[in-house]
């Protein structure tokens, strides 16, 4: 272990870990906690200091943790602080300076040790003197570059009010109301598209969808047993149309026997009556014979009726209609007529219950896509309305911020600006780009998300693109952005190499261009 008063260290369960990374709101160190653990607590060793901590690991890269301070004083904070201000003086090499005296300053004296004074000999006077005289001169004409910087920086350099990182984070909304039973997920977790985030329960929609069930089960019950009347009612269909074929045959027949007789009778009946006269043949035969013909004709007249009635009933079979004896069955039309109806309502209650399940599915609230639990804003117990947000994913890839300038700056803004972007809380610098300026600049697919819509009506939205946004910072966290406007003198603005970026391309990786069409049209689209 090296003697340098300037080392960190944290200990947990009585043991040690290197701290490669400190700020007053965090530190970096390879921690080895156990699975599933984000939250811990230990001693913070910096200098000759020690104070106790509470941390929440925020993000795992290889071995080193990334952790956050939790509950931390100000004080200890403030400890923190000066702390790293002393370090970073002695890694500098600044650390004798703070230490020596403003007449050695002055004097031109300079020494190895605090203590160390130069010698004022008589002959030296006029040399001192000088050397007052030249640092007073270097003092003002620094004052003056300074002034200068100040002024022109103030000059090409614009800040973004109400900053803030928007484009890697997405809400996860109810779709359906209830009461939240468990939330399976806290804040830091990674999660894939899929996973179950928070159950939500509805006895409401239970007991509907149970009910539902029973109506859909006695509807497809009444379907089923008109389908097998109708069945049936076909089926005496058809053994009537061969009963009624057969029945007809035989009329048929009958008659034909019938006409036969009829012949008969009337051919006796003619040979008999010209022999009444001669009295070879009584009047009395003949009157028999009379009476056999005309009972001849009544049988045939009979029988031809019987096989008018089977025809008729042979068409109304053809319409599904039976004709047995003095009755007439039309059932086939009412048992199509009632099935229809009961289809219809099968068909209705199944449509019903297939969106009512799919409802009661959705108390399984799903990650909608891989990411990190950025916030978790609800509890067990809760009841939560449809749209209400539940959870806050962020996820790597394209991102952006926004934030607002007044309404008398927006002209100095345009797409292609670098930026440069910091998060104070982080102590993170990341370089951005302009995207869009304007209120269209807050439109995404229709919406317009209100929260950066400025303090007064004047403020104008502004949206930038960051290049290379690391995995650690979270989504929704403030930052601090300054827009590289220029000079707005033309000349001076190409004696300094100021330009604009393509859009989608890093100042530090000019030919990354992938994304540069893509973002050329959303940019565009913005303008429309």
């Amino acid at each position: 272990m090296s003697d340098s008063p300037y080392q960190e260290f944290i200990e947990i369960n009585e043991r040690s870990y290197p701290v490669s990374e400190l700020t007053e709101f965090g530190f970096v160190a390879p921690l080895e906690l156990a699975a599933g653990e984000n939250r811990g607590s230990g001693i913070l060793s910096f200098g000759d200091q020690k104070v106790d901590i509470e941390f929440r690991v925020r993000r795992k890269v290889k071995n080193q943790s990334m952790c956050s301070f939790t509950n931390f004083p100000i004080a200890s904070t403030e400890l923190v602080r000066k702390y790293l201000v002393r370090r970073d003086r002695v890694n500098s090499g600044n650390e004798e300076l703070e230490e020596r005296t403003y007449d050695e300053l002055a004097s031109g004296v300079v020494s190895s040790h605090p203590g160390q004074r130069a010698s004022e000999n008589a002959p030296k006077q006029e040399s001192q003197v000088k050397s007052l005289v030249l640092m007073v001169i270097l003092f003002v004409l620094v004052g003056l570059a300074i002034l200068a910087s100040f002024f022109l920086r103030s000059r090409s350099t614009l800040s973004v009010n109400n900053s803030a990182l928007m484009g890697n984070y997405i809400p996860v909304n109810a779709k359906v109301e209830g009461a939240i039973e468990e939330v399976f997920v806290r804040e830091g977790d990674q999660v894939e598209k899929g996973d179950v985030l928070l159950r939500l329960v509805n006895p409401e929609m239970q007991n509907m969808n149970r009910e539902l069930a029973a109506q859909l089960a006695t509807a497809r019950s009444t379907v089923d047993a008109l389908a097998r009347q109708r069945e049936s009612f076909v089926a005496r269909v058809k053994f009537a149309s061969k009963k009624i074929e057969l029945d007809r045959e035989v009329a048929i027949s009958e008659l034909e026997a019938a006409n036969k007789a009829r012949e008969s009778a009337e051919a006796a009946f003619k040979r008999l009556e010209p022999y009444v006269k001669s009295g070879a043949v009584t009047q009395l035969e003949l009157d028999e014979a009379a009476n056999q013909l005309l009972a001849e004709e009544s049988n045939c007249i009979a029988k031809e009726n019987l096989v008018r009635q089977i025809e008729f009933s042979q068409q109304a079979i053809k319409g599904d209609v039976l004709v047995i004896g003095d009755r007439v069955d039309g059932e086939l039309g009412r048992i199509d007529a009632e099935l229809e109806i009961a289809q219809a309502k099968k068909t209705e209650l199944e449509t019903i219950y297939r969106l009512s399940v799919q409802r009661e599915k959705e108390l399984d609230v799903i990650a909608p896509r891989d990411g990190v639990v950025y916030v978790n804003y609800r509890q067990p117990g809760e009841f939560i309305k449809i749209a209400d947000e539940l959870v806050g994913l962020s996820y790597t890839g394209r991102s952006w911020a926004a934030g607002q300038v007044s309404a008398a700056q927006a002209s100095r803004v345009l797409p292609g600006q670098p930026v440069k972007i910091s998060v104070p809380t982080m102590g993170i610098k990341i370089d951005g780009t302009v995207l869009s300026v304007g209120h269209r600049a807050m439109y995404s697919k229709g919406h317009y998300n209100a929260d950066f819509r400025g303090a007064t009506a004047t403020d104008v939205p502004v949206k930038v693109y960051i290049d290379d946004l690391p995995e650690s910072i979270p989504s929704g966290i403030r930052l601090d952005m300054a827009i590289n406007t220029g000079f707005g003198i033309e000349w001076l603005d190409k004696s300094m190499g100021y330009e604009l970026n393509p859009i989608g391309s890093s100042p530090r990786s000019p030919a990354a261009n992938q994304d540069a069409m893509t973002l050329a049209s959303l940019n565009e689209s913005s303008k429309e």
